[in-house]
């Protein structure tokens, strides 16, 4: 059985799509060995509810999400709209013993292919969002942490929801403006990074 990658640095780059529909048609082995892979996992373990191909040291385009007693698959997954914002408390499974604190949209549209291999889109709420939000960005080889205020449980306990009272205001009026500040002071000094981020922007647009 594979093993949950906890080494973060392993986890920052992006993942590969599935290639799967070719000219003489759908080729789908691969992706199923990786879809039972992410299962076996979780089923071992089975406190997750989110768990991508790269999490288990497979750099494709994958990720399962759990729905009460179902694992459902979602391939080469894109979202194409985001909408409203609780900044709540979640966990990783590459980050056992640690919360965060994040932003994560109350609503989302998505486009996937399921584990049948067949197209889908969708609208997702609540958790559903929050959880296919957070396994998208990990397949861009962005980590919650990143995002997000880290809280080590041993350390300082589990986080309460009494305690967000507190903690969203330093989330929203000091966390998210210096960590934007730094990200724009990075990529002004990066003419390449400068070029990318202005494309991406244009894309993101245009979607």
């Amino acid at each position: 059985m594979k093993s949950i990658i906890t080494d973060i640095e392993k986890l920052r780059q992006p993942a590969e799509p599935l290639t799967f529909l070719t000219a003489s048609g759908a080729k789908t082995d691969e992706g199923t060995e990786i879809i039972e892979s992410i299962k076996e996992v979780m089923n071992q373990n089975p406190d997750i509810l989110a768990l991508s191909a790269p999490q288990i040291g497979i750099n494709k385009r994958i990720f399962c999400l759990r729905f009460n007693d179902q694992i459902k698959t979602f391939m080469n997954p894109i979202i194409t709209k985001k909408r409203g914002l609780t900044i709540a408390i979640e966990t990783c499974a590459s980050m056992p013993g640690k919360e965060i604190v994040i932003g994560r949209p109350d609503e989302i549209t998505v486009v996937y292919y399921n584990e049948e291999f067949k197209y889908e889109d969708n609208k997702l709420i609540g958790i559903a969002a929050s959880l296919f939000d957070q396994q998208a960005q990990i397949l861009d080889g962005v980590l919650p942490f990143e995002l997000g205020l880290v809280s080590d449980i041993e350390e300082d306990g589990k986080i309460e929801e009494a305690d967000l009272e507190e903690i969203i205001p330093f989330y929203k009026d000091t966390f998210l403006p210096s960590k934007l500040n730094n990200l724009k002071k990075t990529i002004e000094a990066d003419e390449e990074a400068t070029k990318a981020f202005k494309h991406l922007k244009f894309t993101e647009g245009v979607i």
